[in-house]
């Protein structure tokens, strides 16, 4: 195994002796002027939570009223767009045999190795998504000329709103038990940080040297 000056491994590798040293010089300080800990550990702690960042990801944007406030223009687009998807799909598919049809998908994504048999399957499975799609839309645009009311009760029964920031908010409970167990022997830690930073930073520059 050879490691070259320009090769990725060899920064990554220099990355790691950077952080050990780093580690090295925490754990002299906390050997040396263990008082001071409080101050690094005030700064370091400072929680930075991820909920007030999504937090406008996780409000509810309901787009029914807008798109059923003209339900028969809704319903006609989407008989149309359906009726022409599921005539020109039909005469597509009839020219493609599904043999064909896999070797199509597979020019599309030309790095990925599968096989001859999986792509046919895709091929299979996407004629199906799509021709089930045009199927739903010529029902429910059916429904936005002559059952409107119906459409929306089902637009209200599948529009439950699930809030993945009450899902996710016991991680936003800082805990720091292993900080308290530093605080109160910070020399012991110390010196073994010290000694562990100190040993990773001379393996890993003698193997930088000499692999």
């Amino acid at each position: 195994m050879s490691i070259t000056p320009d090769g990725p491994l060899y920064y990554l590798i220099l990355l790691l002796i950077v952080g050990n040293l780093f580690a090295f010089f925490i754990g002299v300080l906390m050997l040396a002027v263990p008082q001071k800990l409080s101050g690094v550990f005030s700064y370091a702690n400072r929680w930075v939570s991820t909920r007030q960042l999504t937090r406008s990801l996780d409000t509810a944007h309901p787009t029914d009223q807008t798109l059923l406030r003209y339900p028969r223009v809704l319903g006609a687009i989407l008989l149309v767009s359906a009726v022409i998807i599921l005539i020109k799909g039909a005469m597509f598919i009839s020219a493609v045999n599904i043999p064909e049809g896999g070797k199509l998908i597979a020019r599309l994504y030309i790095g990925a190795a599968l096989s001859t048999s999986a792509w046919e399957l895709i091929w299979i499975s996407m004629i199906i998504v799509i021709m089930l799609g045009a199927v739903l839309a010529i029902v429910v645009g059916l429904m936005a000329l002559f059952q409107l009311g119906t459409l929306r009760e089902w637009a209200e029964s599948v529009n439950h709103w699930v809030s993945m920031r009450r899902a996710t908010k016991p991680l936003e409970t800082p805990h720091y038990p292993l900080d308290n167990l530093v605080r109160t022997r910070p020399r012991l830690w110390g010196a073994l940080i010290t000694l562990l930073a100190l040993f990773s930073a001379i393996v890993l520059w003698w193997f930088v040297r000499h692999v």
